[in-house]
């Protein structure tokens, strides 16, 4: 049997899947045979989501949901329905994120010295919040199981995930927390059979935030959602009785830069 075989039927949460890297870790994973759950706020990229996956063969329909991750309610209907349709739930992606205020058409945030608290709150609701309650909601699921994976998505562009940078002050807090979140959870659980990881990836091609902002920075040079899904598949992939710490997934700075 090859590896992809072990995962077949196995329960896969993504959240933010309705778009760049949640829609391609949703499509990575039906590759290996998981039913998936799509989570977003989306209908529509959600709905294109699912076109997508109905190209794998399947045990049964995979499932969409719109729900915030934001919201205590909405994770608790996430797990419900999950269980409702699969029975089980084997792993969960959080992977849904904001880089600014939602509509908000600036490349850039503001800087702290003007930055609303309104603003503060979103980013931190849906990138940390969010991330605690999507985790927690699953939690019981996979102690009664005895097994089950959990993957939150920090970042290491100009290492948000473990250094402040200017003009992202929201983000790299929001960020930086996911990681401390998700090495407290992990010793937590491990005794229950439960693997909680933290990536860490570089400068992503999507439309949370222009490349082109960054360019200067990092020359042009960014990973495509799809080698994050890729490498998302790795840590899943890995024996049980292994963890990858706190990687990084980084652009070649001698790779051709995008045009």
């Amino acid at each position: 049997m090859n590896s992809e075989g072990l995962f077949r039927g196995k329960v896969a949460i993504v959240t933010g899947g309705s778009s760049g890297i949640g829609q391609a870790t949703c499509i990575a994973l039906a590759n290996m045979q998981f039913q998936i759950v799509v989570v977003g706020t989306n209908h529509q990229g959600i709905d294109r989501t699912l076109n997508y996956l109905n190209q794998f063969p399947s045990n049964r329909p995979h499932q969409g949901l719109a729900l915030n991750v934001a919201h205590e309610a909405d994770m608790q209907i996430m797990v419900e329905k999950t269980l409702e349709k699969f029975g089980r739930i084997d792993l969960l992606i959080a992977s849904a994120g904001l880089g600014k205020k939602s509509g908000s058409e600036r490349i850039i945030p503001p800087s702290s010295a003007v930055l609303p608290l309104d603003e503060w709150n979103e980013i931190l609701n849906v990138n940390l919040t969010g991330v605690f309650l999507s985790n927690r909601a699953v939690l019981p699921t996979m102690i009664s199981q005895g097994s089950g994976q959990i993957i939150n998505i920090s970042s290491a562009t100009s290492i948000h995930g473990l250094r402040g940078q200017p003009y992202a002050p929201a983000y790299c807090a929001s960020k930086f927390g996911v990681v401390g979140f998700s090495q407290s959870l992990a010793e937590e659980v491990s005794t229950y059979g439960i693997r909680v990881q933290v990536l860490l990836p570089g400068l992503v091609t999507t439309s949370l935030v222009p490349v082109n902002a960054f360019s200067r920075r990092f020359g042009g040079h960014s990973i495509s959602v799809a080698s994050l899904a890729d490498a998302i598949v790795g840590l899943v992939k890995q024996p049980i009785n292994a963890v990858t710490v706190d990687p990084c997934l980084l652009p070649f700075r001698d790779s051709k830069p995008m045009t």
